[in-house]
């Protein structure tokens, strides 16, 4: 599967970059409703905070904390 940065113009869907693909190839569109960006948006952020505190709650850089 591949994904394709596209926009809606108000008439047709056109992809951002060249698309290489023979002519009438089906391809499916998803459409992320608004709601589900700021859900997945949430959901990282909940997700890298165990990795940036492994990464700055460590003695080394416990100098920055008194900034």
């Amino acid at each position: 599967m591949k994904a394709i940065k596209a926009h809606y113009d108000g008439h047709v869907i056109v992809p951002e970059e060249p698309v290489d693909l023979p002519a009438n190839t089906p391809v499916r569109v998803l459409v992320p409703e608004t709601d589900d960006f700021a859900v997945i948006t949430k959901a990282f952020a909940q997700l890298s905070e165990i990795s940036f505190s492994c990464i700055w709650d460590n003695d080394e850089d416990a100098a920055y904390d008194k900034l």
